[in-house]
């Protein structure tokens, strides 16, 4: 049987036309399509709170956040791997990308309202006493009115100089961090794995989460706490078909759906016009 050429072209066209698969830590949805106006660069996705959240649970949760932000008319980028789960250990410093970007996540978190040092992973908590000095959060009145506040903030000098030239590689605007602090599915106060076969009737789930969005030519950060709390049976409810409960991963992506939908929405009603003012004025 004789091939012709053009059939040949074709399907090479076909192949090279295919998504190319990555990791479970990889985010394969991020990169599809471009779209006019505000454009954001997801830095990373990643859980600094007081455990970690495996790296397939925060790689399905940057696939729903690009495409609600695609939903709300803004343009999204990123890199392949947005969960960094090795530059979560690397050495602070270090001077790759990953590593880079994990210090500008850290950077907003230790400057913003709501971190917390006594509920953080170590890599952080270390950060924060390296950036802001372990007298800090000793200044007890002085840290109460800062958790009150909700103004705008700035990045450290270094790490605004660090996210502009990042965000310029990319084309982008503005830069989003998210910390998947919490995420848990509990059933008579005890905790399940995230693979199970097992319904979910009984079962609640919490999210609790914060973003951050920068504005890379003047370190501007906004920064937003996003929580969520479902029961298995609101779900079902919804869902009111099977009558069957669902396993756990379904449940997460259902919250994680719900919580990627609400920054979103935050980002295109109050972020992106709260970072876009001039950040000369404001003080750390």
């Amino acid at each position: 049987m004789q091939i012709s050429w053009k059939n040949v072209f074709l399907l090479a066209a076909l192949l090279f036309a295919l998504p190319l698969t990555g990791t479970p830590a990889q985010a394969a949805g991020l990169f599809g399509g471009t779209q006019a106006g505000d454009s954001v660069f997801v830095g990373e996705v990643q859980s600094y709170g007081d455990y970690e959240l495996k790296a397939d649970a925060c790689a399905t949760f940057v696939d729903k956040l690009a495409e609600a932000l695609r939903q709300q008319g803004i343009a999204v980028s990123g890199r392949a791997d947005l969960t960094n789960e090795e530059g979560r250990h690397d050495a602070i410093g270090s001077g790759d990308e990953a590593a880079e970007l994990s210090e500008i996540h850290m950077d907003a978190i230790v400057h913003g309202h709501q971190f917390d040092r006594g509920y953080t992973a170590a890599k952080l908590a270390h950060y924060a006493d390296m950036a802001m000095g372990r007298a800090y959060f000793h200044q007890e009145e002085r840290l109460a009115a800062w958790h009150k506040s909700t103004q705008v903030y700035l990045l450290s000098p270094d790490k605004q100089r660090t996210a502009a030239t990042i965000a310029a590689k990319y084309g982008a605007d503005y830069m989003l961090f998210v910390n998947l602090k919490d995420f848990d599915v509990r059933l008579k106060h005890s905790i399940f794995a995230t693979h199970t076969e097992r319904e979910t009737k009984g079962k609640k789930l919490s999210a609790s989460l914060d973003y951050y969005l920068v504005n890379a030519r003047t370190g501007r950060v906004y920064e937003k706490h996003i929580e969520n709390k479902k029961t298995a049976q609101m779900v079902n409810f919804g869902l009111g078909k099977t009558g069957k409960g669902m396993d756990v991963d379904t449940l997460l992506g259902e919250v994680m759906e719900t919580s990627a939908k609400d920054i979103a929405a935050d980002v295109k009603k109050h972020g992106l016009d709260e970072v876009k003012g001039n950040g000369t004025s404001l003080v750390h």
